[in-house]
């Protein structure tokens, strides 16, 4: 799309001063469309294998900085590229290929206009990424299409995920050494989160709450192989926990799933929010974990949801009717775990 626009701003500038710098034809559309893939395809993959593991611990000038620099060059770099393999297709068979002349005129002229506008689009689209990574890609879209502008009901499915012993490891750890543990858990359950279509709903001290759509949590029981794929994330970097910190981190889970009110609150700072018994209630079953012992228990009304041929890869219990602090009706809760 940067070529595009690129592309048309030349073309409109030629037809007002009468300067044409680049044909108006197809072939010159289809070149731009090659250019803008290829150039496009090789940012993207060192971006996701690279770049975002240099500015991951960066602020935000300073990941915006990087970010457009990273653009610019490796944009650059592959633009020169395709121009010198583009022109040496054309020319080696008259023999007058030069690389020192195709150098000179690459960097002369309009160079530095595209340098420029290479750093304006960089800086746009790190922007928006940055924005978008603070408040979330679904958040920033209901923010902008103005989904929740009105309150209006949902069913959704809520999962408060929480540290065993939290107060007291933040005791022996200190509140630092805590923090950073609490960092590397949350970037840890952050892809399978978003694997399994789960959106981060709140940070809440120690606790994560994630919640799906009702129709992208049940199929294919997502929010219960969300927490156990986590689980095996932490597990395999229990290695690397433990070196850290000397405590490989242990972790459970309350599921529920029933009606809210969505909507936007706030007037400085607006945030969507839920509210209604399903998000209380998903809360006060996960704190039945540890008095229950189990890693994760979930109601009877969201067990209900799921498509009874896909259980058959989990074992779940009954761990019978209870009363949960502040809701008046008792609550049947199951626990449920893989299969060997």
């Amino acid at each position: 799309m940067a070529f595009y626009v690129y592309l048309a701003f030349f073309t409109a500038f030629g037809h007002a001063y009468e300067e044409f710098y680049y044909p108006s034809d197809i072939f010159v559309l289809i070149r731009f469309t090659v250019i803008g893939l290829v150039v496009g395809t090789v940012v993207a993959v060192m971006d996701v294998f690279f770049l975002s593991k240099i500015i991951r611990n960066l602020n935000f000038l300073l990941t915006l900085f990087t970010g457009t620099v990273f653009y610019v060059v490796l944009s650059l770099t592959v633009l020169l590229l395709f121009v010198i393999w583009e022109e040496y297709l054309l020319l080696r068979s008259s023999g007058s290929f030069s690389l020192e002349s195709r150098f000179r005129t690459f960097f002369s002229g309009e160079f530095f206009v595209l340098m420029l506008y290479l750093a304006v689009v960089g800086i746009v689209i790190n922007s928006f990424r940055l924005v978008i990574q603070r408040v979330g890609e679904r958040h920033f879209w209901n923010a902008v299409l103005g989904r929740y502008h009105i309150p209006h009901e949902e069913e959704r499915v809520f999962m408060f995920l929480d540290l065993y012993s939290s107060t007291a490891l933040a005791e022996n750890m200190g509140h630092k050494r805590y923090h950073n543990l609490l960092y590397d858990v949350f970037n840890d359950v952050a892809d399978p989160i978003t694997i399994y279509g789960g959106e981060v709903y709140q940070y809440v001290g120690d606790s994560v709450v994630v919640t799906w759509n009702i129709q992208d949590g049940t199929k294919r029981l997502n929010c219960i192989r969300c927490f156990f794929d986590i689980l095996k994330r932490i597990e395999d970097c229990a290695e690397e926990y433990e070196k850290r910190y000397q405590y490989v981190p242990q972790l459970k889970a309350g599921l529920h799933a029933g009606k809210v009110i969505a909507g936007e609150v706030g007037g400085e700072k607006r945030e969507i929010v839920f509210h209604g018994d399903t998000v209380n209630t998903a809360a006060r079953i996960q704190g039945q974990c540890e008095e229950l012992s189990e890693q994760v228990l979930l109601s009877e009304e969201l067990l209900f949801l799921f498509p009874v041929r896909l259980l058959k890869n989990f074992r779940t219990r009954f761990k019978g009717t209870i009363s949960l602090k502040g809701r008046r009706s008792k609550i049947s809760l199951y626990a449920i775990r893989e299969l060997e």
